[in-house]
């Protein structure tokens, strides 16, 4: 569920390693170099399809896991990149140049755009990105005497995309929250830059946030400072303190916008405590985390580590609403938690104390059904919280042989999922004694005494496949959300989400069951999102299905 515009953003960092030369693959053995496909093709201006320069262009596996493979190249002075020696397969694709917005292929205003499929030698020559030209929210940040604020965080946050919102299929309970995308420091004028934005809306949000800047020269200021609190509260442009009374900033491909603040000084406080241990001493370096209340910022959390003597502080912080979480993890293997509801006045909070455990412990083991090769240490186990209050889990890792442990665990209902970095397996049994996890989830109630979750995982999926036709043409980078059916908080990591091709097609690997599958486009123009009717399937172990979806343009909104 993880947000293609943060993906985006931290592969684009990495491109600098490719410049000047294309990304060459790992050698092949003889008589494969054949089989190796070329894609090459141009990056221009969206305005004036001008050639771009020094435009990254960079493809990844549709399917990589944690650390994807690339393939990259770098535009010439004629806006035109070769990428030779990919192997076959299903890419997502994209560009990125500084001061332009990163494009995915064929996007078609939207966040995901389109898979690029490659058959065996294939030489595909006619890739084009048309970049936009990012925008830039500029400004200064003054104290209610109109004199500067150096070293002051200024952030910009964006709203979900209604892409994002129908993908992520929340609960009503819940709700997708604004995501910084672009942040910035004041600087001794009190002025900041954001750039790179995509041309739309955006929230801007300053914060007295003691962040280093990296200027050695900078003296003792910052430690005072920091030593001293702020007198500020986080602002919302144009100097509101919640986001839902702040006022959006819009902007357009290339524009500059000028957005001014002014820090008023309001009372703070500050909290601090301690944190015991299981074992009933003081627990050191875990981390303490401040949450708002029904906050629609997670950037408003606030963050520090106990010391050796398992004290912590924090400071600056106005009146409100919060939640104080404790988190530790040890040795990698074993988690502990703890949460305390604190309403904040006018006075110092002290002596907090947060103790951590007093949950449930469950041991488990993982067993593999069927031939294929599955790495257990590999696996991550983590049980997720369903419905209202605490959206607060735990987890735990798994050994050689498929034994874990999850420690800590608080009253409540939970679904567990089950995570590798490799593709195709799936979880064919979650067991809690003669409780069927996948269907009831996982249930813990106060004063029980734990147990043993029996989990079975398969490499026996089943590979769903199709085509999206908008038109009566094939719909490229059209969305195609599967989800089962019916679903429930306990079944919902086996949702999938994925793009289709140049070619209209999609493929995807699942776990045997039932499902909706249903595609939505924005059409070639970037519109308003149009949907296919939903569709019923039900597959098998190892079963290989075909679907065809049709997108109907007269049922966009």
């Amino acid at each position: 569920m993880g947000r293609t515009f943060l993906a985006l953003s931290i592969l684009a960092a990495t491109l600098p390693l490719f410049a000047q030369k294309p990304a060459s693959a790992p050698n092949k053995p003889e008589g494969q170099v054949a089989a190796s496909c070329t894609v090459s093709g141009r990056v221009v201006t969206a305005a004036e399809a001008s050639p771009l320069k020094a435009a990254r262009v960079a493809l990844t596996r549709e399917h990589g896991g944690s650390s994807p493979r690339m393939y990259a190249a770098t535009s010439d002075s004629d806006g035109h990149f070769t990428i030779k020696d990919v192997a076959p397969g299903r890419y997502n694709c994209f560009a990125t140049r500084t001061g332009y917005v990163d494009q995915p292929y064929q996007s078609n205003g939207t966040d995901s755009g389109a898979v690029l499929a490659l058959q065996p030698g294939q030489q595909l020559t006619d890739v084009l990105f048309r970049l936009t030209m990012a925008a830039v929210i500029t400004g200064h940040v003054n104290n209610e005497d109109g004199e500067a604020l150096a070293r002051v965080g200024v952030m910009a946050l964006r709203r979900p995309t209604e892409e994002e919102m129908v993908e992520e299929e929340l609960p009503a309970s819940r709700k997708l929250e604004p995501t910084p995308v672009s942040s910035a420091q004041t600087d001794d004028r009190g002025e900041y830059r954001l750039f790179g934005l995509e041309p739309g809306e955006y929230f801007i949000k300053a914060t007295d946030s003691f962040q280093p800047d990296m200027n050695m020269f900078s003296g003792q200021d910052q430690f005072i400072r920091e030593f001293l609190g702020s007198e500020y509260a986080p602002v919302y442009f144009p100097g509101v303190p919640r986001l839902g009374q702040a006022q959006a900033v819009s902007v357009g491909a290339g524009a500059e916008v000028q957005v001014d603040f002014a820090m008023r000084p309001v009372k703070t406080v500050g909290i601090s405590g301690r944190v015991i241990g299981p074992d009933g001493t003081p627990a050191s370096d875990v981390s303490i985390n401040l949450e708002e209340a029904e906050t629609e910022d997670y950037s408003s959390q606030r963050y520090t580590f106990t010391d050796a003597k398992g004290n912590f502080s924090l400071k600056s912080i106005p009146p409100g609403s919060y939640a104080l979480v404790a988190h530790q993890r040890i040795q990698g293997k074993k988690a502990y938690g703890a949460r305390q509801k604190l309403e904040v006045g006018n006075d110092n909070i002290d002596s907090v104390t947060l103790a951590l455990g007093g949950g449930m412990s469950f041991s488990g083991r993982i067993t593999v059904a069927g031939p294929g090769l599955i790495r257990k240490d590999r696996i991550f186990i983590s049980l997720i919280s369903v419905g209202e209050g605490e959206l607060w889990g735990n987890g735990g890792d798994v050994k050689k042989d498929g034994t874990f442990e999850i420690t800590d665990v608080k009253q409540g209902s939970y679904a567990v999922s089950v995570r590798g970095p490799e593709e195709g397996w799936y979880t064919k049994s979650v067991r809690f004694g003669s409780d069927d996890v996948l269907a009831t989830g996982l249930q813990v109630e106060r004063g029980s005494s734990g147990g043993t979750l029996e989990i079975v995982v398969s490499t026996g999926t089943a590979l769903l496949e199709g085509s999206v036709t908008e038109d009566d043409k094939p719909a490229i980078g059209a969305r195609i959300r599967l989800h089962p059916d019916p679903q429930t908080p306990y079944n919902r990591t086996r949702s999938r989400t994925v793009s289709t091709d140049q070619n209209g097609h999609f493929s995807l690997q699942i776990a045997p069951g039932k499902y909706q599958v249903v595609a939505r486009s924005r059409g070639m123009s970037g519109g308003a999102v149009a949907s296919s009717d939903p569709r019923t399937i039900s597959v098998s172990e190892h079963d290989r299905k075909t679907i065809q979806l049709t997108i109907a343009p007269e049922g966009r909104e």
